[in-house]
This record gives C-alpha cells, structure tokens and sequence, in this order.
C-alpha cells in the first residue's frame, strides 16, 4: 500500500510541473500583448503627419528630415492617408557595388487611425526624363512598404503607388520629388 502511494504521487508530480509550465507560458503571451500595445500606438502616432506645417514645403520637393531623409507630400484616397519617404542610401549601396540610391519607404492609415499593413503595394517611378519604370513590388516592413530605386537624374520624380488592401479596394496615390 505504501508503495501504490508513492507511485500515485511520482504520476501526479509531472501533471503538476506541466501545469506550472502552462501557467507561466500564458502569464508570459499575456504579458508581452501588454507590452505591445504602448509599441503600436506609439508606431501609429509616429504615421500621422497631420500636425506638421507644410506650408514651408514647396510643392513637390518635400521637407528635409535632417541627414539623408525626405519627407513627401502626404496624400488621401477613399479614406486611406499615405506618408512616404526616401533615404539616401547612395554612399553605402555604393560601397556594395550597387547603383541604388534611395529606400522608398510608405505607410498607410486609414480613416479610425489605424495602421494598413496588410495588402499589395507596387510603385512605378517616372525620372525626369519621362522614362516610367517597371512596377516594384514593396514589401512589408515593420507596417509599412518600401523597396530599393534609383533616381539617378536631376529633376522632378512622379511616384506612382498602387494598392489593394484586404478591404478589397484598389486605390493609387501620387506623390512627386524634385532633387534639382
């Protein structure tokens, strides 16, 4: 009898480190959902560009964010607001033997405030010169899109993005940039 009740507690002993396990695994999924929803508000926040002065930027060379970022004009389509900029990243993508100058970086928000970073999103680039580019495709990053270009002319650039969002609508925004 003493034996049988030994063996009883060996069996129960593992059932009680499992729920312990479980126990601490769901205190810790809980915990870091917690810790994300300052995050993504504060990402949601750090898109609206609605506050800043654009009355300072002349139409189409958008606004210097110090170092080697632009700002571009914000633009509205059916309820879905796009903030884009570019980077230069000539001198590094140079040091790799790419001709690559700038990221294209986008984001979109819809009319509640909320980030769209779910969908298809492709741009065409037309330089200075009236050549358009191929469509590049832009993949997510961190709740926006971007991708690698060129603009390797001095003048006006026309950017072109389609989209189609979950919420089954195709919505084209356009945006321009003067680097002359």
């Amino acid at each position: 009898m003493a034996g049988e009740n030994l063996t009883t507690t060996l069996d129960i002993y593992p059932q009680q480190q499992k729920e312990n396990l479980m126990k601490k695994q769901i205190f810790t999924l809980i915990l870091m959902a917690i810790m994300m929803i300052p995050a993504s508000t504060m990402a949601m926040k750090s898109m609206d560009h609605s506050n800043m002065d654009h009355s300072k930027m002349s139409k189409g060379e958008g606004m210097s964010m110090g170092g080697n970022t632009i700002m571009l004009d914000d633009t509205k389509v059916d309820g879905v607001t796009a903030s884009a900029h570019l980077m230069d990243v000539k001198i590094k993508m140079a040091e790799h033997g790419m001709s690559t100058t700038h990221h294209f970086m986008i984001g979109f928000m819809d009319q509640a405030k909320k980030m769209v970073s779910q969908g298809q999103v492709a741009l065409k680039v037309e330089s200075p010169d009236g050549t358009v580019s191929n469509p590049i495709k832009l993949m997510g990053m961190s709740g926006q899109f971007g991708a690698d270009i060129t603009l390797n002319q001095q003048g006006m650039y026309h950017f072109k993005v389609g989209t189609k969002f979950p919420d089954g609508n195709k919505r084209t925004f356009h945006m321009h940039y003067d680097n002359g």
